[in-house]
Order: structure tokens, then C-alpha cells, then sequence
């Protein structure tokens, strides 16, 4: 295990997305817009029409992964991760009338008629994800430039 600390918030940035946006690439753009990098996900919330996602589907050392979509009616339930180095991993639960479904969320993602999303900058830390010898992405401290 490795222990990184933050102790400085920015910005917070509250995003009230309507019908036909694309949920991560338009949260990924308006990050940049606003220029940041690092950030915690504080709350997300709302309706899809279309959900891209992936879930573990193996146990061996690399992931192995099964790709997802649907289109139909779905509730955004929940939406959790970090935004590190401007790149966003977020992992979700979305629910139809008969079950719930969970995975990392993918581009592609609709919403149906409206999402509402949270995000605190983190000023003070310089974090990426780089891959490990297994194929994974880790969150690794970023060289300061």
C-alpha cells in the first residue's frame, strides 16, 4: 500500500448536465475548461438513456473485461473516483425498473434528462496513473516539471 495526502482545496465545480450530454466526456472537458487536474468527485446524481461500461469478469493477474451497453431508461445511483493528472476513473451503479448494474464508466455514457455532478479540486497533489506489471492502473506520484 502506498499513502498520498492532500491538504489544500480549490475549486469546486458543480455541473448540471441535460438531455444528450456524454456524462464523462463532458465532465473530463468542463475539468480542463476550468483548468484542473486533480480532483475528488464529491456527488453525482441523475437519468441516462444510453450506458457504456466495463466490470471485472476473471480473477488471473492482468483484468480481464467485459465491455456493456445499454440503452434504455437508467437512474445514475452513484458515481465515485478521482479525476487525477485530468483524466477521470470513475466507477458507477445505474439501475433500471428490475436491476442494478455496476462497472467503470466508459465514453459514450447519454444522459436522459439530467445529471447533476460535484467535484472539489485537490490543489496540492501532482498524482497520475501508470500501469503496474500486471496491466493495472495505479496511482503513482507525477514528476513536477
Amino acid at each position: 500500500m502506498k499513502k498520498y495526502a492532500g491538504y489544500e482545496f480549490g475549486k469546486v465545480v458543480i455541473l448540471n448536465l441535460k438531455r444528450d450530454d456524454l456524462l464523462l466526456e463532458t465532465i473530463e472537458k468542463e475539468l480542463s475548461k476550468s483548468g484542473i487536474k486533480n480532483a475528488l468527485l464529491t456527488s453525482a446524481i441523475g437519468s441516462l438513456q444510453k450506458v457504456v461500461l466495463h466490470r471485472v469478469v476473471g480473477t488471473g493477474r492482468e483484468p480481464e473485461d467485459e465491455f456493456i451497453t445499454l440503452e434504455k431508461p437508467m437512474e445514475l445511483a452513484s458515481l465515485q473516483g478521482l479525476v487525477l493528472d485530468g483524466k477521470a476513473h470513475f466507477h458507477m451503479v445505474v439501475s433500471d425498473v428490475e436491476q442494478a448494474y455496476t462497472g467503470h464508466l466508459e465514453p459514450g455514457t447519454k444522459v436522459l434528462y439530467l445529471g447533476e455532478i460535484s467535484l472539489v479540486e485537490l490543489k496540492d497533489v501532482s498524482l497520475c496513473r501508470e500501469k503496474n506489471e500486471d496491466n493495472i492502473g495505479m496511482i503513482v506520484e507525477k514528476e513536477m516539471n
